[in-house]
């Protein structure tokens, strides 16, 4: 068993990131406990592994117990010793079998009055046992985890600035080796490796589409294994996870020289981005960010290629998560979020344009992340 930590303070007095977000989240949902559960052999797989790394920084599988007394992780023997590496400040009880009975004596054995939990990343099941096997009250919430997730602190930003750097590094040394004949599924894989080269721990996608291709928004290069033509749109979405953040990014580029009619496309979506940046600042409704940039395509000659989903979402340990902004998303994106922009123009057939930016919401506007150029339609001449 691991040496306890208090939820209030660390050793020297001073509360780390960690216990930081632990004592928010027992203000923030009123409870003397909350409880948390990722294990794939009792619920679906990754239920809330994200959880347990956002309050711990413990990447494995198992049961977290918050209290204001302490934290505990219930994991069983195959964790056991990641556990003392990456949480040694977490007390961790060691359990094999049914959890549910270890999970159960724990909250008795702390006189748990009122316990919470997240509706969305618990099944019925683990409650229904539990509930059973213990006398407290199981308060549920939608998702307060995730709520406070949305709100990235300076070392999770930090982090992200490293994924962005990483990522655009790969990105901006690959694209003169870009050329016509280049397969789509080779061009993914090589910048993979690169981002990879370049400290990366995990990579998002790469997606590569071209030429009709990059109309389809979430198109998987190895459905066609199409290579480059001259002339094609090449749509590229991709990013990087460093220390388990994401960062979720888009260009377009034009395979040598661009047509007339695809200047002015991309010209249209890079001032709808222009237009979902200006409206972003901490409070503004995730709807009317949403409208400001696809306002500027719906006036346009291509409107009725306007994009459908929401222009943006929240990125972190997830790369789709709080806050969300899209036409039915009439809550306040918090200061403090990173979020992205992503409108685009898709036309079947023919191909789309993308352009993804990823900011900081602060309380006047928000700070772009994302630095590779995109004010104009580059060309990838041979």
């Amino acid at each position: 068993m691991g040496r306890a930590a208090g939820l209030l303070e660390s050793g020297d007095g001073r509360m780390n990131s960690h216990e930081r977000r632990r004592a928010k989240l027992l203000e923030r949902t009123g409870t003397d406990a909350y409880l948390l559960f990722s294990l794939d052999r009792t619920m679906p797989a990754g239920m809330d592994q994200v959880g347990l790394r956002y309050l711990t920084g413990y990447t494995g599988e198992g049961a977290l117990v918050v209290t204001a007394k302490g934290t505990t992780l219930v994991t069983d023997s195959r964790y056991l010793e990641q556990a003392k590496t990456e949480v040694p400040d977490v007390e961790v009880v060691h359990a094999e079998g049914d959890y549910l009975d270890d999970i159960a004596g724990l909250l008795c054995e702390r006189k748990v009055v009122r316990i919470g939990y997240s509706a969305w990343r618990m099944t019925d099941h683990v409650i229904s046992e539990l509930r059973r096997r213990t006398e407290a009250e199981w308060v549920t919430h939608g998702d307060p985890v995730s709520e406070l997730r949305a709100e990235k602190d300076a070392e999770e930003l930090a982090v992200l600035r490293r994924a962005v750097d990483i990522a655009e590094r790969a990105l901006g040394d690959l694209l003169p080796e870009i050329r016509p004949g280049v397969g789509e599924v080779d061009l993914s894989s090589e910048l993979t490796g690169r981002m990879q080269a370049l400290g990366a721990d995990g990579v998002l996608g790469p997606t590569v589409a071209s030429g009709p291709n990059s109309a389809l928004p979430h198109y998987v290069p190895a459905l066609g294994r199409r290579t480059l033509r001259e002339g094609d749109f090449l749509l590229i979405d991709f990013g990087t996870v460093v220390s388990g953040y994401v960062c979720d990014m888009t260009r377009t580029y034009v395979v040598g020289r661009a047509t007339e009619k695809q200047r002015e496309i991309y010209a249209c979506v890079d001032r709808a981005v222009d237009a979902g940046l200006a409206a972003l600042r901490a409070g503004v409704a995730g709807r009317d960010v949403h409208a400001a940039a696809s306002e500027v395509i719906e006036q346009s000659p291509y409107a009725e290629y306007v994009f459908l989903s929401p222009v943006g979402h929240g990125v972190g340990l997830e790369v789709h998560e709080q806050p969300k902004m899209g036409p039915q998303m009439s809550a306040g994106v918090p200061c403090g979020a990173v979020v992205t922009m992503e409108p685009g123009i898709y036309i079947p057939g023919y191909g789309g344009v993308r352009i993804e930016e990823m900011a900081v919401v602060t309380e006047t506007g928000c700070e772009v992340l994302t630095k590779l150029p995109r004010s104009r339609l580059v060309e990838l001449l041979a």
